[in-house]
């Protein structure tokens, strides 16, 4: 019979976000038999009915956590009490505060920091304030109720030491949010290309003047939007590049809220506007470059793991979570220059040299599935679990 060792509470956000980033996490917990609760601050994008029904079979409960919170105190009315010890994993700043809260009491506690965010990023008076009251907080609740603060990058490990918010012995480096190696590769790449047509079947070139240079992300300042529209508006100006094509790639959301003369600057210099989806393998196949010209707190880039495992090159502004994937071997160039003429100068060199930038070698694939596919994120994560629960049973 089924008998659990532990009951693990999931605790992130949105239900969007554990549906998309960690389902191999609930995967991995089950195999080692854990029993897994689901608590979420609110549902986030839609999520298909399968979505939700795989979910639902892989966890034995789903909160949001106002339900959680009343379930709680009824099982505390009735002195119910469970016998299996309880681990917590919250994401982002929002969980790990809320942690502190009575239903969590008792629990061994476990952090995970996707990235530092905005708050220690922007040079905004307001976030720089709220950054040293968050550093306060996480050193306090770090140390004394938590086993274990997991990062996604080296330089988020560095910062937590060099300001004392979290102990060496605490600090775990995680190899992101895990992807799915059977489907991003660079065969699949080349496969949805051939088929909508984007590789020349003679000499399997590839048609580079149907394909786009992407921006994919927040239309935000700190995303590097603004940047990316300036560097474009540079190359349109410069008659060699004047022809290629250019896209953002956005959430609804943001979209919708674009203003009017930006909306219109974009369509009159062709530039395409597309809806993000869940299954973003097209917006990769139609892209010559990807763009990242971001300055905020990333944790590890999805976007640049995406197109790194693809093959797709990559034009960034140097950040700590990308620094790492690019000494890992995937395609393109990086910059200190978050100035527009620095971004447009590495999308000219890699144009310049697409031979180059083409083509990802097998062993660089190989080399980033051992750090950062799924299962090796998962088992990571739980490796780690296992040795502490082991030295404090």
């Amino acid at each position: 019979m089924y008998k659990p060792r532990f009951k693990v509470l999931i605790f992130a956000n949105t239900l969007w976000f554990i549906n998309n980033f960690k389902i191999p996490l609930l995967d991995q917990l089950r195999q080692n038999n854990y029993e897994v609760d689901i608590i979420y601050l609110r549902l986030g994008p839609k999520i298909s009915d399968s979505q939700k029904n795989y979910l639902i079979s892989n966890s034995s409960s789903i909160n949001s956590f106002s339900k959680y919170i009343f379930k709680y105190l009824i099982n505390l009315i009735k002195f119910r009490k469970t016998h299996k010890p309880l681990i917590l994993f919250s994401f982002t700043i929002g969980p790990i505060f809320l942690s502190l809260m009575p239903p969590f009491f008792k629990i061994k506690r476990f952090a995970t920091l996707e990235g530092l965010g905005r708050v220690f990023s922007s040079r905004i008076l307001f976030y720089r304030i709220l950054k040293r009251i968050i550093q306060i907080f996480y050193k306090f609740i770090f140390k004394k109720f938590y086993k274990g603060i997991f990062v996604l990058n080296y330089s988020d490990y560095a910062y937590l030491l060099e300001n004392k918010i979290a102990s060496i012995s605490k600090l775990f480096i995680i190899p992101g949010t895990g992807i799915n190696s059977e489907i991003y590769n660079p065969k699949t790449l080349y496969k949805k290309r051939l088929e909508i047509g984007l590789i020349n079947k003679d000499n399997q070139k590839i048609l580079n003047d149907k394909l786009f240079i992407t921006f994919m992300g927040r239309l935000t300042s700190d995303k590097g939007f603004y940047r990316f529209l300036a560097a474009i508006t540079y190359l349109i100006n410069d008659n060699k590049y004047k022809d290629l094509r250019f896209r953002v790639v956005a959430p609804k959301s943001d979209l919708d809220c674009l203003d009017f003369d930006l909306k219109k600057f974009l369509i009159k210099n062709n530039v395409q506007i597309e809806e993000y989806s869940t299954n973003p393998i097209n917006f990769y196949a139609n892209s010559n470059i990807i763009v990242i010209p971001s300055t905020y707190g990333e944790g590890l880039s999805r976007v640049a793991l995406e197109a790194g495992f693809l093959g797709v090159p990559i034009a960034a502004v140097q950040n700590r979570g990308l620094t790492s994937l690019f000494i890992d071997g995937i395609l393109g160039e990086t910059t200190t220059d978050t100035e527009p003429y620095g971004i447009s100068m590495l999308i000219k060199k890699i144009l310049d040299n697409y031979d180059e930038y083409s083509k990802l070698p097998e062993n660089t694939f190989k080399n980033l599935c051992r750090k950062y596919d799924n299962e090796v994120s998962a088992s990571s994560v739980v490796n780690v679990v296992e040795s502490i629960v082991k030295l404090n049973q």
